[in-house]
């Protein structure tokens, strides 16, 4: 690669993670504790007289910051968003008491505002400091291979767009940051490269296998699994012996994780399980790394990996393997009970699960193993409709490796303010109407995030939404809860029906910050991104779409009668977790003013 390609990608990353840390400070310190003013600053030595001249001539407005009593930050943005989305139009200066303004590099400014955090937090996470660092570093990575590669297709078909997501989230303080194991390479089997793989496959003893169904058979479940064809030793007689052997498949890592512990390689030593290598299925990793897509397959496979990627360890925990099943069953016969109330929304069922444990390991061990084997078959959407008919709305609402918006390729940057006010309208109006229902009239609490967010299109113009991934759907403890009183009561698990249940205030606080400052806080950024004012109007039609939902709920919202009449809306503290070393499940929300309750001023 040319030298100024690779300054390039240098440059860009920096900027899209420093941006990334500004909106975490922006939304979770700088909002809520009113640390920022919008006004330029006293003292103005240090700034550079380009950076001023620029922000004249952009009719761009300051940002002023106070991190703690000695530091303070200063940015120009294009608007004055109550949410904390805006984009930055000048460097950032950073300024400790007594000292002028001053531009830092990256590493130095990423330490300045982690540090500058302390006061609220207590003390300085080292290990977070260091993730910032490895993230902005593998986003360097990617845009290089981007220019290495030419990729230019994001939206040619549903896996581009899950492969084209360069930044990851973008109010998370370290968005790319992976516990990554040495034993493959990211290159090889990872999103962002394009990458795809042969999944790694286990001969296993079938006895051993415990499978999950809603809707199809064992044999059907395992031939979407790993292609059985090629295992000699395979029967589908009924019942089996204790010969009868199927094939299962990993990620490429997790099979080398899996066959690094002594329980593994004890099993292979005596030949219990025989490790077939990489000889699974053709696959392509979505944007979630451990979830495949085969072409043609009637599933995904979702896979345990045992890695940390961001906050969490991404393995299928053995409970989540079945309270998959019982959120599909309950979805499922939502939407055949009620199809007027979900004619704007797909979900993506999850009718089955695999996993395997040996038959003499004991509680614990068994528990591992499922654990490190187990499956999740997604329902693959793109049977029922062209592949080209889906994008993920993450990629879509994201920036290119120019940091220009990426729905400039769907829309073309030229688009008139009626088409993007029109594109918005429709997309709003599928997403909202189904995930309020879901959560007011059914107490079912979903996690409509924009990566959890996939939409259909035609030409362009959204036409439904797709909800995809059980994993992060609960059920309130006051409504949503008696569908496990009354279909699984005598066979659910106490600690899978303990993990499907949340409180309201906790399942309300959760879809507010998903839909309106994960979700479409950031499609209104992206769609207004060269004309802010555009931003008014459309969440003006948020607004009109909420009222018209609660005058549709059979059942009483009174979080969104709230909602509507102070504007209050939850935010998740990313950074704050992050900073305390905590999981993510213990991230903290404060509360933020939604832009239809607050006047709006840009540049």
């Amino acid at each position: 690669m040319k030298q100024p390609q690779r300054m390039m990608a240098k440059i860009v990353s920096e900027l899209a993670m420093t941006h990334a840390l500004l909106n975490c400070l922006i939304k979770e310190f700088a909002l809520p504790e009113k640390k920022l003013r919008h006004n330029w600053p006293e003292e103005l030595k240090g700034l550079q007289p380009e950076s001023c001249l620029n922000g004249i001539r952009l009719k761009a407005l300051p940002i002023l910051i106070e991190l703690s009593p000695k530091r303070e930050l200063f940015v120009l943005v294009d608007r004055y968003n109550s949410l904390g989305s805006q984009r930055y139009l000048s460097d950032v200066y950073v300024k400790h008491k007594g000292s002028p303004w001053a531009i830092l590099e990256f590493e130095a400014l990423a330490k300045f505002i982690l540090e500058g955090c302390v006061v609220s937090t207590g003390s300085f996470n080292l290990e977070l400091f260091e993730q910032v660092l490895s993230s902005q570093q593998l986003v360097s990575d990617i845009l290089s291979h981007q220019e290495d590669t030419q990729q230019n297709a994001t939206f040619s078909n549903y896996i581009t767009s899950e492969q084209s997501l360069w930044f990851g989230h973008p109010s998370h303080p370290a968005p790319k940051a992976r516990m990554w194991p040495d034993v493959i390479a990211q290159q090889d089997v990872t999103p962002e490269f394009q990458a795809s793989a042969f999944l790694h496959c286990f001969e296993v003893p079938i006895q051993g296998l415990q499978t999950q169904s809603n809707s199809i058979t064992q044999s059907d479940i395992l031939n979407a699994v790993a292609p059985q064809g090629s295992l000699q030793s395979y029967t589908q007689k009924q019942p089996q012996s204790e010969e009868d052997y199927a094939l299962i498949s990993m990620h490429p890592v997790q099979a080398q994780l899996f066959m690094q512990d002594d329980r593994v390689k004890s099993l292979l030593q005596q030949n219990i399980i025989r490790d077939k290598g990489q000889t699974g299925f053709y696959a392509q990793p979505t944007a979630s790394i451990r979830t495949w897509y085969i072409d043609n397959s009637d599933y995904f496979i979702k896979g345990s990996l045992n890695v940390r990627i961001t906050n969490c360890v991404r393995k299928n925990a053995w409970y989540e393997l079945e309270s998959a099943m019982a959120v599909d069953h309950l979805l499922n016969q939502l939407v055949m009970s009620s199809p007027n109330a979900f004619k704007d929304v797909i979900i993506a069922r999850e009718p089955a699960t695999l996993s395997w444990s040996p038959l003499d390991a004991n509680e614990e061990d068994q528990r591992w193993f499922r654990e490190q084997t187990g499956i999740i078959l997604r329902e693959n959407f793109c049977k029922k409709q062209p592949t080209e008919a889906f994008l993920l709305a993450a990629t879509a609402f994201a920036r290119d490796n120019h940091l220009q918006p990426m729905i400039w390729k769907l829309l073309g940057s030229d688009a008139s303010n009626e088409a993007r006010l029109a594109w918005f309208s429709r997309y709003q109006q599928a997403l909202l109407p189904p995930i309020l229902n879901l959560f007011f009239d059914h107490g079912i609490v979903t996690e409509p995030h924009l990566q959890n967010t996939v939409f259909t299109h035609e030409k362009g113009v959204p036409k439904q939404i797709l909800l995809r991934d059980f994993e992060g759907v609960k059920l309130t403890d006051d409504l949503g809860c008696h569908y496990l009183d009354t279909h699984f009561e005598e066979t659910i698990h106490p600690t899978v029906k303990a993990s499907l249940i949340y409180s309201r205030e906790k399942g309300w606080k959760r879809i507010a910050y998903c839909l309106f400052v994960n979700n479409l806080s950031e499609a209104i950024l992206a769609l207004s991104w060269d004309r802010p004012h555009l931003a008014d109007a459309m969440w003006a039609g948020v607004e009109e779409t909420l009222v018209s939902v609660l005058q549709s709920l059979s059942q009483p919202a009174p979080e969104l009668k709230a909602l509507l009449q102070t504007g209050e809306i939850a935010c998740k503290c990313n950074l704050k977790v992050r900073l305390a070393a905590q999981a993510d499940k213990q991230a903290d929300y404060v509360p933020l003013t939604a832009p239809w309750c607050q006047e709006v001023t840009y540049a």
